[in-house]
């Protein structure tokens, strides 16, 4: 299983990766080298899933027990990705895959997942809860903190036991205002947090809820909210060294309203209440996007979608 991208993708790659370990009874091996990769017009992120309860980094494991796969897998496929884009748009053939070699044909569930066999080689992003709903406890118990929460978590988790009715909100930007990100994603403004909220109010009881907003830029968040009262919004300042910790309290909180962000899709589904409320943006990417992407199999039953 190749790893790429930051924590969410990487949360989604390790998930089905898992399940087609578990249903074939083999233990999971991980590619780490796209964490390496560079001059290849792609950005290293940080390896985080070690900072989570993943068995396969258990420190307490044997070392030949969590050794990752040697560095080939990625740059392999990584750039076969890159020369099957120029031959499509040359019309011509792209190259033919391995046997035990499986890349993510596109963005909904695929069907022929079900169907790889032990030893297949995964890279792609895999986006959609379909591919490891068999094993979703065994994911959230896998995808808990392997270290108790620092002081600042601590004490936003003591106020959300607090909270009568806490609610996570999720504003995304950092690299989202990055032109060659924000030409994909798009940006999240005012008019989707208005309606995102009405509808979470109107589910919940209006006026009730207590919103904890999670963003990696607070001046933005502060004024996307503006028009929500000061007195229900509790502003999260979390350590962008440790986003792990804001997934964690995002999972504590009892609904949620989520950004276009697989790591705020991540914080609603670790929420283990049959009955919690999520709200989500309908425009995943932006439209000229959204025609290349199909993003039904992206939302879990139930969600809804603004």
């Amino acid at each position: 299983m190749s790893l790429m991208g930051g924590l969410g993708n990487q949360m989604f790659q390790y998930a089905a990766g898992k399940a087609l370990a578990e249903r074939h009874g083999v233990r999971l091996a991980l590619d780490l080298s796209g964490f390496e990769v560079s001059g290849l017009g792609h950005s290293p992120r940080s390896f985080l899933l070690d900072r989570l309860c993943v068995p396969e980094f258990d420190p307490l494991n044997a070392p030949s027990a969590n050794a990752p796969q040697p560095a080939t897998n990625f740059r392999r496929a990584l750039w076969k990705q890159r020369i099957d884009r120029l031959l499509r748009l040359a019309h011509l053939p792209q190259l033919p895959v391995s046997e035990n070699q499986y890349r993510e044909p596109h963005f909904q569930y695929d069907p022929a997942f079900e169907t790889l066999g032990s030893e297949t080689s995964l890279f792609g992003f895999f986006q959609s809860e379909r591919y490891f709903a068999a094993i979703a406890e065994t994911l959230r118990r896998c995808f808990s903190p392997r270290q108790p929460l620092g002081p600042a978590a601590a004490e936003v988790l003591a106020r959300l036991a607090r909270s009568e009715l806490p609610v996570s909100v999720h504003v995304r930007r950092g690299d989202y205002l990055k032109p060659v990100t924000a030409d994909v994603h798009g940006i999240l403004d005012q008019p989707y947090y208005r309606g995102a909220l009405a509808r979470l109010d109107a589910a919940t009881g209006d006026g009730k809820a207590e919103f904890f907003v999670f963003s990696d830029d607070a001046a933005a968040a502060e004024q996307i909210l503006s028009f929500v009262p000061k007195a229900r919004l509790v502003h999260v300042r979390g350590d962008p060294e440790r986003p792990w910790e804001d997934m964690a309290l995002m999972a504590r909180c009892r609904h949620h309203v989520i950004a276009n962000s697989s790591f705020s899709w991540w914080g609603a589904w670790l929420n283990r209440a049959p009955d919690k409320v999520v709200v989500a943006p309908r425009n995943w990417f932006v439209p000229a996007e959204l025609t290349k992407r199909n993003t039904a199999d992206l939302y879990p039953p139930g969600w809804n979608l603004v």
